[in-house]
């Protein structure tokens, strides 16, 4: 996420002018390649008016070389600000994917007990590293196992009650009693369960 302040390290200012048209040019044309799916954008489209606007009264401005200057420093700032924001963006939506893929069921949740987006660590390109490591406690830990999905129809009822650790809708453990159970107390977990068993449908 580097090529924002390549562009403005690049930018020309000849004769006390700043090349607002080339750097209009090339942001333009470079955000698309970085940006991440555009609805995680959507709460950031006035931000992003407002600064091409910023530029726009640059480029229209007739102050002197030193006021110019200063306003060129509060855009970069606004920049600044908006990449930062891009970025924990792209990595939170990067880190769910992979804890979805690990089998976590809530991924907001975790995150939040582990601290924030900032207790994860990514790699230059922005993907999280060490995932495993994370999850692998986790797992063995019983107060988090309501995070994971269960395989092979083993089942964990949320409250700690019951007999049964196994998928009541699975072919070899149908059981209807543990069905009702299940939809009245994690009705979640009971989506989840009717998935692993090839089950389709709402609960």
């Amino acid at each position: 996420m580097e090529w924002l302040k390549a562009i403005l390290e690049k930018a020309k200012i000849e004769d006390g002018k700043l090349d607002i048209d080339g750097v209009m040019s090339t942001v333009n044309s470079e955000f698309p390649k970085y940006a991440v799916p555009k609805n995680v954008f959507n709460d950031k489209v006035t931000e992003l008016k407002t600064a091409n606007k910023t530029i726009e009264d640059l480029k229209q401005s007739n102050a002197d070389n030193a006021e110019l200057q200063n306003k060129i420093k509060g855009y970069e700032s606004e920049i600044e600000t908006l990449k930062t924001d891009a970025l924990n963006t792209a990595k939170t939506y990067a880190l769910k994917e992979q804890l979805s893929k690990a089998g976590v069921t809530d991924a907001d949740y975790l995150i939040y007990k582990q601290g924030g987006i900032d207790k994860f660590t990514f790699d230059k390109d922005g993907k999280p590293v060490g995932v495993d490591d994370i999850l692998k406690p986790l797992r063995e830990d019983k107060t988090y196992s309501h995070l994971f999905a269960e395989k092979g129809g083993a089942y964990t009822p949320k409250s700690g009650s019951g007999s049964s650790d196994v998928n009541p809708w699975a072919k070899e453990t149908f059981n209807l009693t543990k069905q009702g159970e299940i939809y009245k107390n994690d009705p979640a977990k009971a989506k989840v369960l009717m998935q692993e068993a090839g089950m389709t449908g709402g609960i």
